[in-house]
């Protein structure tokens, strides 16, 4: 027989890389397995072949062109942060189309070597020219910086790492640092930090946008001292902007560029309808083919909009000094808002609220973003300056209902724009029987439905677009075969995992769309297919076998577009003490 239902110990026997027992007694016991004495066990399309010394029923043939593993080694405690490598699987060591002896094929994976980093940082300048005793001012150099290395990934949804370390002097008025990384593409930043004896006027910091690390990498960083950034604010009569933010911000990754200036606001003269407020700061700037942003931000609390400028339509012939920006448009004071989140028989729900501005009045470059929570009789209350917004709640520890999205749109007024009633719906239900190659029920397995993620959006775009109203993630579990978890509408990757060590692989379906109508109820009828499989040993870069690291598999599918294409896991094991793996795979994506 094709489907044998054993006990945790006899999961453990089956597999080096498998991790059974981390699953409930109860779920092992009835959970199948696939194994196999002959190829007629195995039905058409596959046959019964040796996975890692057990017999087990395995596909003849495979569709997963451009298969990437990602490799996680076991974090050390002294190395901080994970490190992820990605190894790309080609044609000639992966799956070929069709095999009839099975999809079973030996891949060694190897770590590359890391890259290592080397790099000397000197900034110059002339910062805290008043030091207190009558010390001289501080040169660049003689600030420590905090260097951090952040991998931008070669397909959308792939993990992202970010590795840091902290300069020390190199003994020549600079600074030194050292990074052991993945080699790839990086944003890199450096971030002056503050001594204790230097607290305000500090180097900015130093954004380097899209750097390939090859293996070895010996870096100069030479800054002359920072552009200055320097001019007047317009403000109205009514707006008090003491203790306000002004910084100079990439666009693209919203990385802070410059010095952050805290604007300090003169007693305004009682026959005047605006003041001006003076502001300062340091910047540097590397990539001159965009234009960075000015952004001014309210102190927390503040009812006002956070307000952007590009620096290229204000610095006039290109000069940063003496710009005059104003904020008299925004003179219209916040509105009182106030509403409540209800069920559809008007029954109050305890919600999270998002309200986030789609056009503020009169002021396109300006964004308002406001974090809250209902109380107990789903009222919400939040002052707002007047303009388009968009309304997300999210029901609270209530999987029943589904979060919503309502647009709100009001004038400028002294009177509270009361009786705001956001209705929410109940969730979906998404429900389904899953069936193993030969119609075992798959008792045991994972459910998981997780929001698909679209384009990545420029940081600008973020803030001043409402993003999509991403769903909950939803999971449960196969019990007789079968699911049934509340959902909210959206799309979804959704995936059935086996229990590991079962030798059955992962049943994935990426976009999944489940229907925005209240209540609506998904159903599916699914069959787990028999896996192509790659076995082998998990070596570090000198050839050492690697035991407990992670090994993930991701597939890249196609979108409308080449730039929606995104990477889906398919499957994970982890490598044994002597570093052999074992990973099932779906033979090819499911629609």
């Amino acid at each position: 027989m094709s489907a044998r239902h054993v006990v945790c110990a006899a999961l453990l026997a089956c597999l080096p890389t498998s991790v059974a027992c981390g699953i409930p007694l109860e779920m092992a016991e009835s959970a199948p397995m696939n194994a196999c004495d002959g190829s007629v066990e195995c039905g058409p399309g596959a046959t019964c072949a040796d996975v890692s010394g057990q017999r087990a029923c395995v596909s003849t043939s495979a569709n997963l062109d451009g298969l990437i593993l990602e490799i996680r080694p076991r974090a050390l405690p002294e190395q901080g942060a994970e490190v992820s490598h990605l190894l790309a699987i080609d044609a000639a060591s992966g799956f070929p189309p069709q095999d009839p002896g099975g999809q079973v094929h030996s891949v060694d994976l190897t770590l590359p070597m890391s890259a290592s980093v080397k790099a000397t940082v000197r900034l110059g300048g002339s910062y805290c020219e008043n030091r207190t005793g009558g010390l001289p001012p501080l040169s660049g150099g003689q600030f420590p910086v905090k260097v951090e290395f952040r991998s931008i990934s070669p397909i959308l949804g792939l993990p992202t790492q970010s590795y840091s370390t902290l300069s020390e002097p190199d003994g020549t008025d600079g600074q030194r640092f050292q990074l052991s990384i993945p080699a790839g593409d990086y944003h890199i930043s450096l971030i002056p930090q503050a001594r204790a004896d230097c607290l305000d006027d500090i180097p900015p910091p130093i954004v380097l946008p899209n750097q390939v690390v090859p293996e070895q990498w010996t870096l100069g960083i030479n800054a002359e001292a920072p552009a200055v950034l320097q001019g007047s604010l317009q403000v109205p009569e009514r707006v008090r902007v003491d203790g306000w933010k002004l910084d100079l911000v990439d666009p693209v990754t919203g990385s802070v560029l410059s010095q952050v200036g805290l604007l300090e606001q003169a007693e305004p003269d009682p026959q005047a309808t605006a003041t001006q407020v003076g502001f300062s700061v340091k910047f540097y700037w590397t990539d001159k083919a965009r234009s960075p942003l000015i952004r001014l931000r309210p102190k927390d609390g503040v009812p006002r909009p956070t307000v952007y400028w590009e620096l290229a339509a204000v610095a006039l012939q290109g000069s940063t000094g003496n710009l005059d920006l104003s904020l008299l448009q925004l003179d219209a004071a916040a509105r009182r808002v106030e509403g409540q989140t209800l069920d559809v028989n008007g029954n109050p729900v305890l919600t999270a609220v998002r309200i986030q501005s789609a056009i503020i009045d009169r002021a396109p470059t300006a964004a308002y973003k406001l974090d809250t929570e209902t109380d107990a009789n789903g009222l919400f209350r939040a002052d707002l300056p007047p303009g388009e917004y968009v309304l997300f709640a999210q029901p609270i520890n209530d999987t029943a209902k589904a979060a919503v999205k309502q647009p709100l749109k009001f004038a400028a007024g002294d009177d509270c724009y009361c009786g705001q009633s956001v209705v929410i719906p109940e969730a979906g239900t998404l429900r389904g029987r899953v069936q193993g190659p030969m119609g075992e029920l798959m008792d045991g397995a994972g459910v998981f439905a997780v929001p698909a993620r679209g384009q990545v959006t420029p940081y600008f775009g973020q803030v001043l677009t409402p993003g999509p109203l991403l769903p909950r993630q939803a999971s449960g579990v196969l019990r007789n075969g079968a699911f049934s978890i509340g959902i909210d509408p959206g799309e979804f990757d959704f995936s059935v995992r086996p229990t590991p060590g079962s030798a059955f692989p992962w049943l994935v379906r990426p976009r999944l769309t489940i229907s925005a109508m209240d209540a609506a109820v998904t159903d599916l009828e699914l069959a787990i297919s028999f896996p192509a499989v790659l076995q082998g040993v998990v070596r570090d870069a000198s050839g050492a076998p690697l035991g407990d690291a992670t090994v993930v598999a991701w597939l890249p599918v196609q979108g409308a577009t080449a730039q929606e294409t995104r990477g889906i896991q398919i499957g994970e094991t982890r490598s044994a003490a002597d570093g052999s793996y074992v990973l099932p795979l779906p033979p090819s994506m499911s629609r």
